[in-house]
């Protein structure tokens, strides 16, 4: 099991030197950075991958990069991250809506995003190819790769080592859910690494459009042991897959003086999971498809 720590939530409250001593004193050996845009992304990845270095961690990632339907940009982008030596890239992916109230204002046909992300992922392989980048999209909901089976079939066809997945088990359960063995299944080769949180479903009063108040379902983060997923068996979805790559822990939700120990707890459990999980699918098998 190889840990990594995401930057994304941490960079308000923390310099890069701090984020770099957290790591290491939580014990994990990675670190996904997070990018602050093309103006100033030369020296952003000069220092980052410095203190990385300098304190014997690896660099994921990096994340927070272009869009991936914008061919120009994504070439500056990877001209950039090409020249860092890490080989990949997160990229952004075309968004829908969170909620009705942001579908109500969502001009875009969906069938066109999809149509608009396949064409730009097309695009983008001959560039991947030329840089060596392995260009990477999270499954999030209120976007195209909210799902893991609308992954399949966005990429299929397309180069496994130019294009992979960063499955977010936690952000399936929001939307697009699959089990976690079938949703590692229908990935398969594209599974880059893994974003690591929970989340657990709090009951909230809503004003919703129209002016209509009602009870609604909110998801809120929550620890690795309390939420809706059960990352016993997302190991055991990986043990099934073969997978033995990167879990990175994503947006930490204790005050900057507990987010070390929110992460090494985090730790600690997914060790327990990862010890109890079964390695392949269990007898007496069940015969639902006979």
């Amino acid at each position: 099991m190889k840990i990594s720590v995401n930057t994304n939530s941490l960079r308000k409250n923390f310099s890069n030197l701090e984020i770099v001593e957290l790591v290491r004193g939580v014990g994990a050996s990675g670190i996904e950075w997070g990018l602050n845009g093309l103006d100033s992304i030369t020296e952003d990845c000069r220092q980052m991958k410095q203190v990385t270095e300098d304190a014997g961690l690896e660099m994921v990632s990096f994340i927070n990069g272009g869009k991936l339907f914008k061919t120009e940009e994504m070439l500056r982008w990877s001209e950039a991250i090409a020249k860092t030596g890490v080989a990949m890239l997160r990229v952004a992916h075309p968004w829908y809506a969170w909620d009705y109230e942001e579908a109500l204002h969502q001009p875009d046909h969906y069938n066109d995003l999809l149509k608009m992300t396949r064409e730009g992922l097309e695009r983008l392989e001959p560039l991947g190819r030329q840089f060596g980048l392995r260009y990477v999209m999270e499954t999030h909901g209120s976007s195209v790769f909210a799902s893991p089976v609308v992954a399949h079939f966005l990429l299929a066809g397309l180069d496994p080592a130019v294009f992979g997945i960063i499955y977010d088990p936690a952000n399936t359960y929001i939307e697009g859910f699959v089990r976690p063995r079938g949703a590692v299944e229908v990935i398969g080769s594209y599974l880059a690494y893994l974003h690591v949180k929970n989340v657990r479903w709090e009951a909230s009063i809503k004003t919703l459009p129209g002016k209509r108040e009602r009870q609604v379902w909110l998801p809120e983060k929550c620890a690795l042991d309390q939420g809706l997923v059960d990352y016993q068996e997302v190991f055991f979805a990986l043990n099934c897959a073969g997978f033995d790559g990167w879990l990175s822990f994503e947006e930490m939700y204790s005050e900057k003086d507990q987010i070390a120990d929110e992460i090494r707890s985090g730790i600690e459990h997914l060790r327990l999971c990862q010890a109890e999980a079964p390695t392949s699918p269990c007898e007496p098998f069940k015969s639902f498809n006979h």
